[in-house]
């Protein structure tokens, strides 16, 4: 998940990888983890995506299909979700945190 972030993981695929049935793989998941391989793929691609929104011009849908999401606004709601702010707010709080860090 780490290296592909933006392939369309599933569960199945997960458990297949770990040569485990995927009841098992999600209680072992979740034991080891802490949370869901579902969370923590959101996770990585939230982490992506405010680092491309904070580096780089792409735009909000480029770096929505980046990090593997299908549908932008399913992308700016959970962004929104787990970052507190939108993804387009996010980018201006980057570029003036950049801009008083140059001052």
């Amino acid at each position: 998940m780490f290296e592909h972030p933006a392939r369309a993981w599933n569960i199945s695929d997960l458990a297949e990888l770990c040569n485990m049935s995927r009841a098992t793989f999600m209680r072992t998941f979740k034991e080891k983890v802490g949370h869901s391989a579902g969370e923590l793929l959101q996770d990585i691609r939230m982490n992506l995506a405010a680092n491309e929104l904070k580096k780089s011009s792409m735009t909000v849908e480029a770096v929505s299909e980046l990090v593997g999401y299908q549908s932008v606004s399913g992308f700016r709601k959970v962004f929104a979700q787990r970052m507190g702010v939108t993804a387009g707010h996010w980018r201006r709080l980057a570029h003036k945190n950049r801009q008083n860090f140059k001052a």
